[in-house]
């Protein structure tokens, strides 16, 4: 288990083993992933030069689930901040080498795709796919929280990914807006070290998606998306799906909609197409991946968590008062609601 500045482990049996099933992905990147890189100097536009970056035009049917709370983090900043080197993350550079591959071989049809990877990886996979698929790729941002220096999980790590890795947007056209593949770019940090307490001088900038933040079975419907693809980084590690998509799964299933559990490895490992034909054929390639969704207690039925949790969960916790440079302090403050800042 990692270390992070000012929490205080609760004191579990079997916490590295079975104490923390059913492993998800934010499990995961919370005790088994790479530490984050060690930081360098990064010349910040502004943020709506950085949204424009990443939010498609607002006649994409999938441009009202973009948030743009990290992005309007770099405003404060002045220009200039020490972020954390992401292309140094190997698991940014297997998300790459995965979307490029997905890319050859082509996309499948109908599908929406969530890639659940810590949030710098998610942003240079959507990257990697936007620029080299035939096909428009609509990359939608749920990143909802704020970096600070002590802080329970990493975002800027996160804000460093939307910087080093940006996406190739639709063009404007309507039927290309229209035709896009969503690819909905999730951070895995976001419910990392769940059973553990911030104290009181540290930041929660963890934060939950709620059933809301992602597309209901009308409009998957509507957009005629009958699969949903959702990428973790390895399968060894995350067995199912975070606990704030559980509502959201359980009602795609419930409608017919067909879900798999792939990592990066299954990606990087699909066949080239047989004689000619594209894309592969992604019908047999994801049935042995098909999860069936169950009804479980996750974090967002715990009381436990909130109790222990500050801040991005409704309880009091320390405002970051930001100044240029990225010089961070912890000041007093109140407020916050269930899942953080709203894009």
């Amino acid at each position: 288990m990692r270390a992070r500045i000012g929490i205080i482990p609760v004191a579990l049996v079997g916490v590295t083993g079975c104490g923390l099933r059913p492993w998800t992905p934010s499990v995961s990147v919370a005790f088994w992933s790479e530490d984050v890189p060690d930081r360098r100097d990064f010349a910040l536009p502004s943020s709506s030069e950085l949204a424009a970056r990443w939010q498609m035009a607002p006649e994409s049917p999938w441009a009202r689930y973009h948030k743009g709370t990290l992005i309007s983090s770099v405003d404060p900043m002045a220009g200039h901040a020490a972020l954390p080197d992401v292309r140094r993350l190997e698991v940014a550079a297997e998300a790459d080498a995965a979307a490029a591959h997905v890319a050859r071989v082509g996309l499948p049809a109908d599908t929406l795709w969530l890639v659940d990877l810590r949030g710098a990886a998610s942003a240079a996979f959507a990257s990697r796919l936007s620029r080299d698929s035939r096909e428009p790729i609509a990359p939608v941002v749920t990143f909802n929280n704020w970096p600070a220096h002590d802080s329970v999980v990493p975002a800027d790590e996160t804000l460093a990914g939307l910087l080093a890795f940006p996406p190739r947007l639709p063009p404007p056209e309507r039927a290309a807006l229209e035709s896009a593949h969503p690819v909905f770019l999730l951070d895995s940090w976001r419910l990392a070290y769940r059973f553990d307490t911030p104290d009181d001088e540290t930041f929660d900038n963890r934060y939950m998606l709620m059933p809301g933040d992602l597309p209901d079975v009308e409009t998957l419907r509507a957009r005629h998306i009958t699969r949903v693809v959702y990428v973790v980084e390895d399968l060894d590690d995350a067995e199912v799906e975070e606990d704030d998509l559980n509502a959201s799964f359980r009602a795609w299933q419930a409608a017919g909609i067909s879900i798999f559990i792939v990592d990066l490895a299954f990606l990087k490992a699909a066949p080239a197409p047989v004689a000619g034909a594209w894309p592969v054929d992604w019908a047999a390639r994801l049935a042995p991946r098909g999860y069936w969704v169950r009804e479980r207690y996750t974090l967002v039925d715990d009381p436990y968590f909130y109790a222990r949790a500050r801040g991005g969960f409704g309880l009091a916790f320390g405002r970051p008062f930001i100044y240029p440079g990225y010089h961070w302090v912890v000041g007093p403050g109140s407020g916050g609601s269930r899942g953080g800042s709203s894009g």
